[in-house]
């Protein structure tokens, strides 16, 4: 969940999780494990952390030794909301990459993580420059919406400047010298659903923050994309790509 939703919440200490995210994560976490990166790795950095979701999740895994959590839109406040939140866990909040990368110089094995940012932002160079000054030990796990053809007023609602197609992340990650090792797309029927959406010109304007359905409606919506995400690793292993609502791509330095 990014700041815009977080800022949104009714209530900031207890929320339920909209099945997006839950799905989210176990997707980065499968696309990681079945990686050639040897975990636990020295650090893992998490830029665009929003809620703190997604580095908690590698952290309770214990995928790394270190752990930070990078979002322009932290002040103090919420970073000590969420570190209410996460019972003072060790992750390290940081306001601004820059802010990091000045504090943080030495050079261990990172995996950072970059996923739903670069929508965000009208020139892709302002997070990748900096990156590309990293050390030949890093990783990078890159991740996007996917297809202009869905832009919605949820996207406006979202900040998103616009969406890529997995060929159009490539060109700009290696445009910017990064070497690509694993990609492809997921959640293949929320893009059929947001299709459809669109062609009965139903432009989904609420997002998913302050998600209230109960337990089943939750669980069933789990099930269904954990099924589609399963569907579409099976089709990848026998060499067929299908689209989804995101792209992603795993790349080194």
């Amino acid at each position: 969940m990014d700041i815009s939703e977080f800022s949104r919440l009714n209530n900031k200490a207890e929320y339920n999780r909209h099945p997006w995210e839950t799905s989210r994560k176990n997707v980065l976490y499968t696309f990681l494990k079945q990686s050639k990166i040897n975990f636990p790795i020295e650090r893992i950095v998490d830029i665009g952390s929003g809620d703190a979701f997604v580095i908690h999740t590698l952290l309770d895994k214990n995928l790394a030794n270190e752990y930070y959590a990078i979002d322009t839109a932290y002040t103090p406040e919420v970073i000590a909301q969420l570190k209410k939140n996460n019972n003072n866990s060790k992750v390290h909040y940081f306001q601004d990459l820059k802010e990091y990368l000045s504090k943080i110089t030495d050079n261990k094995p990172t995996l950072f993580l970059c996923m739903d940012v670069l929508e965000h932002l009208e020139d892709e160079k302002i997070i990748l420059e900096d990156l590309i000054q990293k050390s030949n030990d890093n990783y990078y796990f890159f991740a996007v919406p996917a297809f202009q053809s869905v832009f919605s007023s949820h996207d406006v609602l979202l900040g998103h400047y616009r969406r890529y197609t997995l060929q159009q992340l490539e060109n700009v990650l290696v445009k910017n010298q990064f070497t690509i090792i694993d990609k492809g797309y997921y959640f293949t029927s929320l893009l059929i659903f947001r299709n459809i959406d669109k062609w009965l010109k139903k432009d989904k304007k609420e997002s998913i923050d302050n998600w209230e359905a109960g337990k089943f409606k939750t669980s069933l919506v789990n099930g269904m994309l954990s099924l589609d995400f399963k569907t579409s690793l099976l089709l990848k292993k026998l060499g067929i790509t299908i689209p989804g609502l995101s792209c992603y791509c795993l790349c080194k330095k």
